[in-house]
């Protein structure tokens, strides 16, 4: 009891920290910062995988640095004062004006960069086709067209913001495009459906040409090593061409070309609290019924969860018996294995599995999740169940043996029972780390609560509900597993259980 009132009380601090922060979040004030000299020892935001770090770096050598995964995390640290602006290409900065308007630039060019679709290395069938695609629709206009279309001021509505997939023929076969959504224009859901400017190129070559196209969501940074392992046809998020890049993928003939500047505060914020919170729940949930893309990754969340769980334990128990039958040999195997686990963090087992053991296969990321946390679950119950096995006095055996009692017989009947009393609380935790943890998955491009959760606050560049609902959806979970947990404790807790269960067969006088 005292656990839950403590969880109910951490989440009630929790949203009312939220709601503060909202309400001083929106208390925006205009940018101090008028010109890019200003931002020799300011703190700059950049976003990380980005071209942008090095030209910060020689551009503004004493500024502080701050990295983010997110466009939508800088803006907000950016409304918020923890940052003084961001390095950004001007076309991703319309998104801005689309949705929040709060968001201005010094109109200043820092650089200019060029964009380009990425390949494998030494791959040029289908760099060759997309060039000749990219050459004629520089041609015909197709491509000023479309960026006239989704770098404007205004978002493309109705039918025109859409990419239809549905007609393409796939006659030469599928194409498999890494892409990420958190870049719009470039890329972006909306009516949960990918679209965008590389997304509407994309099709339009595909259509011309005969394919089908396959398209993965991955964070930025995961899609140049996903293309480089050959999991991916190509990539495309409104990636610029650097030296650096190019030593490790080949780039397409450049497609657009950028002004990369400072992006700074504009006016202060004209909306109340209430209107505000209003505003953001319509966009949150209701606008594009973005519901439905929560419940995908809730789905996605408990599937890996449950599948993990259960084959975690089975591989962790059958390690055990397989220590307690073969002795040193597994012993030792276990000890090695289990201590790579307890020593090397989940998301860099997740990105080992996918893009180095099966980098070259098509296998799914929620399939790899689900390896890489089996193993971590594993080895927690096979480290978990050596202790509370070892915490069983020894005598017990010796006096079942001595009662004709066998091996196993000994073990299932009368240690197991006693150890799994001490076991419980660990395992109860485990799982609890378990469905935590499965909030890295988005690295390997698998749409789970925490990617969904990200892909919404990429699309309307706020975070209250999105966070919030997130956290809340996280905690009933967690609540439902302590819950199913101390229900199957009591099986193994002589004192909690039902009197009648603990003496079943015993006339009680």
């Amino acid at each position: 009891m005292r656990k839950r009132r403590t969880a109910k009380v951490i989440l009630v601090i929790m949203l009312l920290a939220a709601i503060c922060g909202s309400l001083l979040g929106c208390k925006q004030e205009k940018s101090e910062f008028d010109s890019l000299d200003d931002f020799q020892h300011a703190r700059i935001g950049l976003l990380t995988g980005s071209s942008f770090a090095e030209m910060s770096k020689k551009t503004f050598p004493e500024a502080e640095c701050k990295y983010y995964l997110l466009i939508t995390d800088m803006a907000l640290s950016l409304e918020q004062g923890k940052i003084d602006g961001f390095l950004m290409d001007e076309c991703f900065l319309a998104p801005l004006q689309w949705e929040k308007g709060k968001i201005s630039y010094i109109d200043e060019t820092i650089y200019q960069s060029s964009y380009g679709y990425v390949f494998k290395k030494g791959s040029h069938g289908l760099r060759e086709e997309i060039n000749d695609f990219i050459a004629a629709k520089k041609m015909d206009g197709t491509i000023a067209a479309l960026e006239a279309k989704w770098f404007g001021e205004s978002e493309p509505e109705g039918e025109s913001a859409m990419v239809d997939l549905s007609d393409l023929k796939a006659e030469k076969g599928t194409l498999k495009m890494a892409v990420s959504s958190s870049v719009k224009p470039f890329v972006y859901v909306k009516n949960n459906t990918y679209t965008g400017f590389d997304v509407e190129f994309a099709a339009a070559f595909c259509r011309e040409k005969g394919y089908g196209l396959e398209i993965t969501d991955m964070t930025f940074e995961g899609i140049i090593p996903g293309v480089m392992t050959g999991k991916y046809d190509f990539g495309a998020a409104g990636i610029t061409m650097t030296d650096e890049r190019k030593e490790g993928v080949d780039f397409s003939e450049t497609y657009h070309n950028g002004n990369v500047v400072m992006a700074i505060r504009s006016e202060e914020c004209s909306t109340g609290f209430i209107d505000r919170m209003k505003e953001n729940f319509e966009k949150t949930f209701i606008r594009e019924a973005r519901w439905k893309i929560l419940v995908k990754g809730i789905g996605n969340t408990i599937f890996i969860t449950v599948c993990a769980a259960a084959l975690g334990t089975a591989l962790g128990f059958g390690l055990y018996m397989l220590s307690r039958a073969w002795g040193r040999p597994v012993l030792m195997a276990a000890k090695v294995y289990t201590r790579i686990m307890a020593g090397t963090p989940i998301v860099v087992v997740l990105m080992i599995l996918f893009y180095v053991i099966f980098g070259s296969s098509g296998i799914d990321g929620i399939w790899v999740a689900i390896m890489a946390f089996t193993l971590t679950v594993g080895a927690s119950v096979y480290n978990n169940l050596s202790v509370s096995i070892a915490s069983v006095d020894m005598g017990q055996s010796e006096a079942a043996y001595s009662l004709g009692y066998s091996r196993n017989r000994t073990f299932f009947k009368i240690i197991l029972p006693q150890a799994m009393n001490q076991f419980m609380p660990f395992y109860q935790s485990e799982l609890v780390s378990l469905i935590k943890g499965t909030s890295v998955v988005g690295y390997i491009a698998v749409e789970d609560l925490t990617k969904m959760s990200d892909i919404i606050r990429s699309s309307t560049y706020e975070a209250f509900f999105p966070l919030i609902c997130t956290a809340l959806i996280y905690f009933a979970l967690i609540s439902l597993i302590w819950f199913a947990m101390g229900k199957v404790k009591i099986l193994f807790e002589p004192k909690k259980r039902k009197r009648e269960a603990v003496l079943k067969g015993v006339e009680i006088k």
